[in-house]
């Protein structure tokens, strides 16, 4: 760019790579910073359509990398306002139902995210969805699909999330890099669920798909991907009655969101954990790990996770048994 002297490309460059190549090559968390300042890099160039751009990365990135909800809400709302004054209408609709499901995480706390939008034609997800369909913004329905996929799988409505997860990969439409990660990961963990409660191999395959792709990621980021891979891994030898491999995969997902600083991952690795123990019959561990997770999701400051029936007996703190958690030797553990 120097060499042809177009100064005014570069943050369009830098933007596409942060968005498609970092992630498998980087610490997730590198790229929030980065998309920070390659919008102030667009703006000062007067490339309002890749600002916008760069705000959605930078949004997306956070939420992934674990980022506080409530510092994510924030933005979503600043952000949304500056699309809406900058007529950035695509990006504005991704935004305002970006913000929903972060509304929807941290228990509602923040402002209405459909208000910024003034003609009041849009004010849910459904509205969005429906203007989405009748304008053909296909990567808008699958940014929708997407946010709903996460919200449902949090909040433990697997049909419904398994539902939008077929729905967004039904679209033909390329997404970014990140978008794709997430909802292979959650699809994954949604069908090892439903593989357990119906009995179906449609699911075990969906489930191993995601194991595979992890797999091959992993091996260009290990700080991106590896706590995932071990998680679903947990979940498909629960699923097989491999349960002694499974407790290994589980204190090594727990372990490595620990270390790459995955928040909200660490949360949900434990409370996949929690449940893995409540069905083996392990009480006590089932409830430290519960605790445990319910206090990652404070960090994030997901406080309408907290609301759900998993968490309401979790008084006590679980601190101390990770790193290192043990969870074998109790009456019971062996395999029937």
């Amino acid at each position: 760019l120097e060499r042809f002297n177009a100064p005014s490309l570069s943050p369009k460059v830098k933007i596409c790579i942060t968005m498609f190549v970092s992630i498998w090559k980087e610490p997730v968390q590198s790229s929030v910073v980065d998309f920070f300042h390659l919008h102030r890099e667009a703006l000062l160039v007067g490339d309002i359509e890749f600002a916008a751009i760069s705000s959605k990365g930078y949004i997306h990135h956070g939420f992934i990398s674990g980022s506080s909800l409530a510092t994510i809400e924030r933005e979503c709302a600043a952000i949304s306002l500056e699309m809406m004054q900058s007529n950035q209408m695509h990006g504005l609709f991704w935004c305002m139902n970006h913000h929903a499901m972060i509304m929807a995480l941290n228990g509602k706390q923040g402002r209405d995210p459909f208000a910024v939008y003034k003609n009041g034609s849009i004010n849910n997800y459904h509205d969005a969805l429906a203007y989405a369909e009748t304008t053909g913004r296909r990567r808008l329905m699958r940014a929708i699909y997407s946010n709903r996929l996460v919200e449902a799988f949090f909040f433990g409505r697997y049909s419904e999330a398994m539902d939008m997860a077929e729905k967004y990969r039904n679209e033909s439409e390329i997404s970014m890099p990140i978008e794709h990660v997430l909802n292979s990961f959650l699809e994954g963990l949604t069908a090892f669920h439903l593989a357990r409660s119906e009995s179906c191999s449609r699911w075990m395959e969906l489930g191993e798909n995601s194991i595979h792709s992890f797999r091959s990621w992993a091996v260009h980021s290990a700080w991106n991907f590896d706590n995932k891979l071990f998680l679903l891994e947990a979940e498909s030898y629960f699923c097989h009655g491999q349960y002694d491999k499974a407790e290994e995969k589980y204190q090594s997902a727990i372990e490595s969101s620990r270390l790459h600083r995955f928040v909200h991952e660490e949360g949900l690795a434990c409370e996949l954990f929690g449940s893995f123990c409540k069905t083996r019959g392990k009480l006590s561990k089932h409830i430290e790990l519960m605790a445990r997770a319910r206090d990652c999701y404070k960090k994030w400051e997901a406080y309408g996770l907290l609301e759900k029936d998993c968490f309401k007996n979790c008084d006590t703190s679980c601190d101390s048994i990770i790193p290192g958690l043990s969870i074998g030797n109790e009456k019971g553990d062996s395999p029937p």
